[in-house]
């Protein structure tokens, strides 16, 4: 084609405007023909075509320093957005900025057969996306047979498996022989079933992804706690010294003392009783047990008994059923005894049925007020 263009301008034609107007356009697609290709540039190509930012691209920029065209990270872009896994501008911005090999990738040798992989295993769509966007290095580089052969079994089902992962992609690159099955084996010895340790999973996976000193630890400071192992509540005392050092335990135990005004023993009680309630904040603990006091009007005995009281919103539990509970109690409607606790406990749902829709036609604006009371304290409640 070039050829016949250069024949043609060579060509003695008639001088007229359209022979100029043919001969200036063929002279200029000859120009562009000859001329080099622009140089590829790394950097730009990140920003203006995968979606990084500058400062992502200057980082991303090394690890594919060596491309010199864009034709095989094209071909990636194409496959990551097209029919088959179907991410969007702004996933494939956060997999690149996280692992920019794969740009470099093979789609027919490496990416369609993770793909298949996945899938042969029962992950959705749903499901493989967010395993490339949770880890993209290890879709990219890791043989993950394996622990998927491990963790699909042992999880339950695949939609529990990329729930824990998204929130801890060390289920992948964890050794399961050296840290992952001595971390079970040693759950389980110590009274934990193998139900419980799935259910302790989902917000703590990393229990079983640290290293077997770190969950010998974990163990030594539960049993500090006072819960027998084996019972219903050492489990929420495992679950509750993971993220608790040994330091800030001591720390945290102080801490209640202080503001709750009990002794050691005291404190160590209602910690027994449940563990969970060492994840409450200082404040919240503070203002809770003020409300309780002085408010509510109950004494030390009573949070003793029931140390859930503590954990429960202030803004979008304690106070407007308080309110509802009075208001009852005014009217005649329930007990000059009820116990608060037991108007606390109901989920939502019970609760306005059998406080509020029950005395809507002796008490027509109390719905009204509880629901303001809810509002101020901006409270989102699943009924």
């Amino acid at each position: 084609m070039l050829l016949f263009h250069k024949q043609l301008l060579s060509l003695r034609l008639p001088a007229s405007p359209v022979i100029f107007s043919l001969r200036r356009a063929l002279s200029s697609a000859l120009a562009a023909a000859d001329a080099p290709p622009a140089p590829f540039v790394v950097d730009d190509y990140l920003v203006t075509t995968c979606g990084l930012t500058r400062e992502q691209a200057l980082k991303a920029s090394k690890h594919i320093s060596h491309c010199k065209s864009a034709s095989n990270a094209d071909s990636v872009l194409a496959y990551l957005a097209g029919p088959t896994i179907r991410l969007s501008k702004a996933d494939i911005a956060h997999v690149v900025s996280r692992d920019p090999r794969i740009l470099n990738c093979s789609v027919d040798n490496t990416l369609k057969v993770r793909i298949a992989t996945l899938r042969c295993y029962g992950l959705s769509d749903s499901n493989v996306r967010t395993f490339l966007r949770v880890a993209p290095s290890v879709f990219r580089s890791f043989r993950i047979q394996e622990k998927l052969d491990f963790w699909l079994p042992f999880l339950g089902s695949p939609e529990k498996f990329i729930h824990i992962l998204s929130r801890n992609y060390y289920l992948l690159t964890s050794d399961l022989e050296r840290v992952v099955k001595p971390n079970i084996a040693l759950l389980l010895e110590s009274g934990v079933s193998a139900d419980d340790i799935v259910k302790m999973c989902v917000p703590n996976s990393r229990l079983l992804t640290s290293s077997p000193k770190t969950v010998r630890s974990i163990l030594e400071r539960a049993d500090k706690l006072g819960v027998p192992r084996g019972s219903l509540m050492f489990k929420e005392a495992v679950t509750t010294t993971t993220g608790l050092g040994a330091e800030s335990l001591a720390a945290k135990l102080k801490l209640f003392e202080e503001i709750l005004g009990w002794s050691e023993a005291e404190v160590t009680n209602l910690v027994r009783r449940n563990p969970m309630v060492l994840r409450i904040s200082g404040e919240k603990l503070r203002r809770a047990k003020e409300f309780l006091t002085k408010v509510v009007g109950v004494d030390t005995s009573y949070i003793l008994a029931r140390p859930s009281i503590l954990m429960y919103s202030l803004k979008c539990r304690l106070v407007p059923r308080h309110y509802v509970m009075k208001l009852l109690q005014e009217k005649g409607l329930i007990q000059k005894d009820q116990s608060f606790y037991t108007m606390v406990t109901p989920g939502e749902e019970t609760f306005q049925r059998r406080h509020i829709d029950a005395h809507k036609d002796v008490l027509p604006g109390l719905a009204d007020a509880y629901t303001q009371l809810l509002a101020k304290g901006k409270c989102q409640l699943k009924l």
